[in-house]
């Protein structure tokens, strides 16, 4: 007995060794000031999911960087912009992709704790998190949590030898996909049943970044990229919009879902691909820089 207390001891020691050992590198590798800060005339920000990582190619839009990320959870957005604008106090607009999926409770907070997503978020921001939103990933999946932290030690001594210099510039905390992939004819999505859980968490997590945005006078804007007319929001649209409606009423809000977009524009019926991109971001500088 007394042989295995030491053992379990031992064990707690050593994850709680990795633990740190992570952090320590993450402070140092990704969350130097020097690696977040923007030259000063980026003072627009454009923050999302794959949605916006595939729609906006910032090297149309005036002033403004695409730091969104595919499958993102608005959760890891919070802390990432947080440290963004603290750097860059030029920063007077956001922009932030808000669509149909960002509210379906399944896929959000899968996005959120899921074993596999924690992989990947907390090797990158597991040192931004603060005690709230540690103790919610804790109690939705302990085992995940634990298991990320300790895998990502490998992943970012890794990533602190073979890259010591990563900056926000060199897409270390997300930016514009590029994709040439053409999307296949697919017929109309139909017999959907509606919409009825929603993930509460996602959008607690989209209202702290409007309200971190707002108190240091920032403008923020909701935005919709466009999708395909084959693509059926349907079943998902009337809680979308009284989401929209309820929630974010006097927030500024900008509806692109039906921007015509050539079927070549599309890599499938929710993303654009480099050239649909070109069209979109063009449009957008247009209408945001007038």
């Amino acid at each position: 007995m007394k042989r295995f207390i030491q053992r379990v001891f031992i064990f707690i020691f050593i994850v709680g060794g990795c633990v740190v050992f992570d952090l320590v590198l993450q402070k140092f590798f990704l969350f130097r000031e020097e690696n977040l800060k923007l030259p000063k005339q980026y003072h627009t920000l454009i923050l999302g999911h794959s949605h916006s990582a595939f729609a906006y190619n910032d090297k149309y839009i005036k002033n403004t960087i695409n730091l969104s990320e595919l499958g993102e959870a608005y959760m890891y957005t919070y802390f990432k912009s947080k440290k963004i604008i603290e750097c860059n106090p030029q920063i007077k607009r956001v922009y932030i992709e808000f669509t149909n999926n960002q509210i379906y409770k399944k896929d959000m907070n899968e996005w959120m704790w899921g074993s596999a997503q924690l992989q990947f978020r907390i090797k990158r921001y597991g040192l931004i998190l603060d005690q709230e939103a540690l103790q919610l990933v804790y109690h939705q999946n302990a085992t995940g949590l634990i298991t990320a932290f300790s895998k990502s030690l490998l992943d970012n001594l890794v990533r602190f030898v073979c890259e010591p210099k990563v900056s926000v510039l060199d897409r270390g905390m997300g930016g514009y996909v590029a994709s040439n992939k053409i999307m296949k004819a697919t017929p109309l999505h139909k017999n959907i049943k509606p919409l009825k859980d929603i993930s509460e968490y996602n959008i607690v997590y989209l209202q702290k970044i409007i309200a971190y945005c707002q108190d240091r006078n920032i403008q923020v804007c909701l935005v919709r990229s466009p999708m395909h007319t084959k693509f059926n929001t349907l079943f998902s649209e009337h809680k979308f919009k009284t989401i929209l409606q309820t929630q974010f009423k006097n927030l500024a809000w900008l509806d692109y879902k039906d921007f015509p977009i050539p079927d070549k524009g599309f890599q499938d019926l929710e993303h654009l691909n480099s050239y649909g991109a070109q069209i979109y971001s063009q449009h957008f500088n247009n209408q945001i820089n007038k």
